[in-house]
């Protein structure tokens, strides 16, 4: 070999070396940024087939305070390394607001309003963001540019399907951002899937696509438990161990149908409960006008505070349940007059959100004061506080005396549960005013 051939040759292998360190290291910043999905596989199965070294595609799952799951599959501009770099940021974004207990269209927003900060404009991202609440078993669903996210039932076949409605994500400005959410209640256990486009667009070897019929037809010929893995099999017969053109990703939610948890509650007057106080830690005190209200996340905000003062993260979870439930209801039921016997059926409860949205939008006199104390003594170590709307109140007396909440029912649960979870739970006459006693064990 001579002297010139060996020197390049030495190069090469000096280039080789540096490129590979960077890709390693590359490897080594996205494994710690693009988490694992922290969900239990009995009720979420997720699939990632990347075209390249890395992937484009982020399927994320995160349980939130508030007990819920949220997830999200997103799918940036092209494949390989430069596609992975872009949605490094949005794995971060989306389970930091999901452990706050922001709500989807919440993160949605953020999520653009980034994206739009960092990406060139030739890049965005098509993500699908969704939120499942077991208990009153519903999905809250944000479809921007992805491909239609749909619900099947235990036979396979579509009952739902959520096409895209918005743009992409990191192309509009906030001001034209929509974040509204479509919500689904289902009555009949089945399965929820999100996939990217990868899945439908993936080519076998005469170059005939995949496509949204062998994925409908994937699903049909499988019962339940088998149906994730059906489909995967299926992709890779396709395909012919062919490399994909683009990034594939799927995610699977198995939806049940059963609810644990109804007790009876207990209502007092505010003449028959005395409040007794030792020396508190701390206080913290907020009053909401009617534009605080319609604007600001304030749960999330008090998870914060929570956390901030040392609270466990097992008595936050719990503690954002109680106040989400007192806090809705003051909102809901104290100051739009919401009636929850809506929310008996689909429709009920999608008509029950659209009413509740079009109300608070034209919220103008209202109120909403939160106090919270931390309370210390020799025996005991526990949380007081306090929800007070300025609407009219409710005969609490006469409608919780004697009344169990049936497990099949849209509404009454959550106030169930609070009584459960807490020591005390108090209604003040006239029904506007709550208080309510968790011990901190």
């Amino acid at each position: 070999m001579s002297p010139e051939k060996a020197l390049v040759l030495e190069v090469e292998v000096e280039e080789a070396k540096k490129t590979e360190k960077t890709m390693s290291l590359a490897r080594y910043v996205m494994g710690r940024m693009v988490r694992k999905v922290n969900v239990d596989e009995d009720l979420l199965q997720h699939w990632v087939l990347p075209a390249e070294d890395f992937s484009g595609d982020v399927v994320a799952a995160s349980m939130t305070a508030g007990d819920r799951v949220h997830l999200m599959l997103a799918d940036g501009t092209g494949h390989g390394i430069s596609a992975a770099l872009c949605m490094m940021p949005v794995s971060e974004i989306f389970y930091a607001m999901s452990g706050k207990g922001f709500p989807i269209a919440s993160i949605a927003r953020e999520l653009n309003k980034k994206m739009v900060s960092l990406l060139p404009v030739d890049r965005f991202v098509a993500a699908t963001l969704a939120s499942i609440d077991w208990s009153n078993k519903t999905i809250e669903i944000w479809n921007g540019g992805g491909p239609a996210a749909f619900f099947v039932n235990e036979a396979g076949e579509r009952i739902q399907t959520w096409k895209s409605k918005n743009l992409p994500i990191g192309v509009l400005s906030d001001k034209d951002f929509d974040d509204k959410v479509d919500v689904f209640h289902w009555e009949q256990g089945g399965q929820f899937f999100m996939y990217s486009d990868g899945l439908t667009e993936a080519r076998n070897p005469a170059d005939e696509l995949f496509g949204s019929e062998r994925l409908y037809q994937a699903l049909l010929r499988a019962d339940t438990a088998s149906r994730f893995e059906h489909l995967k099999e299926s992709l890779m017969a396709h395909i012919d161990a062919a490399v994909s053109d683009d990034d594939v990703s799927v995610l699977a939610v198995n939806c049940k149908t059963d609810f644990e948890g109804s007790v009876e509650l207990e209502a007092k007057t505010k003449s028959n409960q005395a409040i007794v106080r030792g020396p508190g830690t701390w206080k913290l005190e907020l009053k909401l006008d009617a534009a605080d209200i319609q604007k600001i996340d304030l749960l999330p905000i008090l998870l914060t505070w929570l956390k901030q003062c040392g609270i466990s993260q097992k008595n936050s979870q719990r503690l954002f349940l109680i106040l989400t439930e007192l806090y809705n209801n003051a909102v809901d039921h104290g100051l739009l007059g919401l009636d929850s016997k809506l929310k008996t059926s689909s429709e009920g409860f999608e008509g029950y959100l659209k009413k509740r949205s079009e109300r608070l939008s034209e919220l103008q006199e209202a109120s909403i004061e939160v106090y919270l104390e931390r309370i210390k003594d020799k025996k005991e170590d526990y949380l007081f506080f306090r929800i007070k709307d300025s609407g009219p109140g409710f005969d609490f007396l006469q409608h919780f005396r004697g009344q169990v909440v049936c497990v099949d029912s849209l509404s009454g649960r959550g106030i169930t549960l609070v009584n459960s979870l807490t020591r005390r739970m108090t209604y003040l006459e006239p029904g506007n005013e709550v208080e309510v006693e968790y011990i901190l064990g």
